[in-house]
């Protein structure tokens, strides 16, 4: 009679074990990706010149995955198929390439994000974990989740949303629920190395207190259909220049290196400084009230920084895109411009990643529960 219950609890305790090892080695590793990061963008924005290098750190970004990267190049879609799939194991080399490949994507000035990074950096760390024990398919999938989760709580220092957004991002209708309590675990862990190891996150405006009106629920899904517009354009325009670049450049660590010339031009051309890196600082002028910035701006820059090879993540990029066209969208109708980029950000993230409860919990952990209703 007791043996069953008693099978249950041994069976939750070594999975949370378990997701205390794999969020904790996915706190440290976020830790030095966000610090290692911080000093790329300091030292782009300290010396300008260093734009010029952008096809040189695209070839060494293209060689490193020509030659060390075969197959990994898929990035974090890579992650999410192995979790039903179980077709390959995902190298532990996976760690230190991506980590490499997308400092010097930063360093350049490419325009790209973190967060898949990080999911790469957890999952190169802890798959061959899973490979080392043995796991069966079913609990190495429970592993890759698990890692998901802690990366993504520990790099955007939202363990609620890490936690879904891991369980959320798998394929429709093929949600692990068993990987619930090591998901939520993992990424509540995460967050707390990164913040005991004294590294802060990026500090947001909090939303303040709606006036909720027929007239604003109407200028909300206006919005919200406009930003799913933008949401597919990006996904559309990066695959069209990754499936060009492919078609007509053979020879993989070319792509990067003619992205990387085409870029350098664009930036230093047309004054576009502001839109490399992470471009954070334009994220939050718009979220403050400011209603300087261009999201199709961002959205060409990382559409090309992605679609030709560079690496680092999307999530932060769709940020900055929904922020500034929702301050655009609020300055044209006379609404309040903190709270359209607020809500921006969230939806336009939530149209590419297909990830909507998850993007609802990250608006409520990083600008308050004030635009809760604004951000389901």
């Amino acid at each position: 009679m007791l043996q069953e219950p008693l099978s249950r609890a041994i069976h939750i305790v070594r999975w949370v074990a378990l997701a205390v090892v794999v969020g904790s080695i996915s706190g440290v590793l976020s830790a030095a990706f966000i610090e290692s990061l911080n000093w790329a963008t300091d030292t782009r924005t300290e010396h300008t010149w260093i734009v010029w290098l952008l096809p040189v750190a695209g070839l060494i970004v293209g060689l490193s995955y020509h030659y060390l990267g075969r197959g990994l190049e898929r990035g974090s879609n890579l992650l999410i198929d192995e979790v039903h799939s179980h077709s390959e194991w995902i190298p532990f080399r996976l760690t230190p390439l991506i980590f490499g490949a997308s400092v010097i994507s930063h360093l350049a000035g490419g325009s790209t994000g973190r967060e898949g990074a990080a999911l790469q950096l957890a999952a190169g760390a802890t798959d061959p974990i899973s490979k080392r024990l043995g796991f069966e398919p079913a609990d190495r999938s429970i592993m890759l989740v698990t890692a998901i989760a802690g990366a993504f709580g520990s790099v955007f220092g939202v363990p609620f949303a890490g936690a879904v957004f891991a369980l959320e991002v798998q394929r429709v209708g093929r949600i692990r629920y068993e990987a619930l309590v090591p998901a939520f675990v993992a990424s509540f862990v995460g967050d707390a190395v990164v913040r005991g190891l004294g590294v802060h996150h990026t500090l947001y405006p909090r939303m303040i207190n709606i006036n909720w009106t027929p007239t604003t629920a109407l200028r909300v899904v206006l919005f919200g259909l406009i930003a799913g517009v933008i949401a597919l354009a990006f996904v559309r325009l990066t695959h069209f220049i990754k499936n060009t670049m492919k078609k007509y450049i053979n020879w993989y660590p070319a792509r990067p290196l003619v992205g990387g010339v085409v870029l350098a031009i664009l930036i230093v051309a047309c004054g576009w400084r502001d839109y490399q890196g992470l471009s954070v600082p334009i994220m939050l002028n718009a979220m403050n009230g400011g209603t300087s910035g261009h999201f199709e701006i961002k959205l060409l820059l990382t559409a090309l920084t992605i679609g030709s090879g560079f690496v680092g993540g999307e999530v932060i990029p769709l940020f900055v895109m929904g922020a500034l066209a929702g301050a655009t969208f609020a300055n044209v109708i006379g609404a309040n411009v903190a709270v359209f980029a607020m809500v921006g950000s969230v939806a336009v993230l939530a149209g590419a990643a297909n990830t909507p409860l998850a993007c609802a919990l990250l608006g409520i952990e990083l600008f308050g529960g004030n635009g809760a209703i604004l951000f389901a």
